[in-house]
């Protein structure tokens, strides 16, 4: 079965069906039903939500330490924040925290409840990437896909794997590999860094066709600012780049993307208020769109809005991997190095897919 999911995945190609930037408004389609809708924004989130790592409510009070490599309830963040992190108990100003900008700290939270995917999902949600205390910011957000039919109790290896695929830390052959997360369909990296759109660290071992920034470790990562698509996987084996917001076929791979993932805000004032730090991140917020449409053929759109006064833009289409599983879990996953950012979630929506209009 995992040598089938990685030829599947390889066949759709490294970056086929990169749409060019434009408007995409969905005004046209009625909107599907609400399967899944948390805001993150009070003292406590829907049970479903499993935290790991750093992962915490700035709606709640502030906690305990950080759970490291460990599933904890979603609650309070650490007592030590670092960073422009928006205020603690600020409910129902709150927000889902993935990481401050602590050095080397990894966040994610997991849904490990199926929900029907066979005719089309629709996932809503914001995300604001932002705070480096560090020269450049690091490491990117991921929002995944798993199949329902197996338990979704751990992320997959951090770092430019972003919490979705497996990871042969600095390419080194003496380290040990960490297998990506169980039972992976698909995995949509908002990667500020870029290292996820690259094969190195052993990205998409065991894929037919590679990355075209190639399976060298690199530094600097080969591809800032891009939003890469990759597909099945288990364990160490798959998780195939699908596509990715660049057109170049070779170095270097200048994003596609008509805005910036990272935001601006630099600072928090001390005592801030709930309502003024939620106006402060504003700028910073970027509203993410991945809609899967399986029938008659399968793709996956991928819209942002960047608070430019534009609406969401379409930034990728491509093919689906196939076959689609019956019903998919989901996750978010962040997490910062030797660089750091601070990540936070907001306002998710998972609805059937929308129909068209009347």
């Amino acid at each position: 079965m995992r040598r089938g999911v990685i030829r599947a995945a390889a066949a759709i190609g490294v970056v086929a069906l990169v749409a060019t930037a434009g408007n995409a408004s969905a005004s046209h389609r009625r909107p599907g039903s609400v399967l899944v809708g948390e805001s993150f924004t009070g003292a406590a989130a829907d049970s479903r939500f499993i935290g790991y790592g750093a992962a915490c409510l700035t709606g709640a009070p502030r906690g305990g330490e950080v759970a490291e490599a460990a599933n904890h309830p979603l609650g309070g963040c650490h007592p030590d924040p670092a960073g422009p992190v928006p205020p603690a108990g600020a409910a129902p100003r709150g927000y889902l925290q993935l990481t401050d900008a602590h050095l080397e700290e990894t966040g994610a939270v997991l849904f490990d409840s199926p929900v029907p995917a066979a005719d089309g999902l629709e996932m809503t949600f914001e995300q604001w990437q932002y705070g480096n205390t560090t020269r450049a910011p690091a490491d990117g957000i991921s929002f995944f896909l798993t199949d329902g039919a197996i338990p979704l109790t751990t992320p997959g290896a951090f770092g430019g794997s972003l919490g979705y695929a497996q990871k042969l830390p600095d390419g080194n052959p003496a380290a040990h590999f960490v297998p990506g997360v169980d039972g992976g369909y698909l995995g949509i990296g908002l990667d500020v860094l870029g290292d996820y759109f690259g094969d190195g660290e052993k990205r998409g071992n065991g894929c037919e066709r590679r990355s075209p920034a190639g399976t060298d470790f690199r530094t600097p990562p080969p591809g800032p600012n891009i939003v890469t698509a990759r597909g099945p996987g288990n364990g160490v084996a798959g998780y195939c780049l699908l596509a990715a917001t660049t057109n170049g076929a070779t170095a270097p791979w200048r994003s596609t993307l008509p805005g910036r993932l990272h935001g601006d805000l630099k600072k928090m004032p001390a005592n801030v208020t709930p309502a003024r730090a939620e106006r402060l991140l504003e700028p910073a917020k970027r509203t993410v769109r991945v809609v899967l449409s399986p029938d008659p053929n399968p793709v996956a759109t991928v819209d942002i809005d960047f608070q430019d006064g534009d609406g969401f833009q379409r930034v990728l289409r491509f093919h689906l991997p196939e076959p689609i599983p019956n019903t998919v879990k989901f996750g978010f996953a962040a997490s910062t190095g030797p660089l750091t950012d601070i990540h936070l979630i907001r306002h998710t929506t998972l609805r059937t897919r929308p129909a068209p209009g009347a």
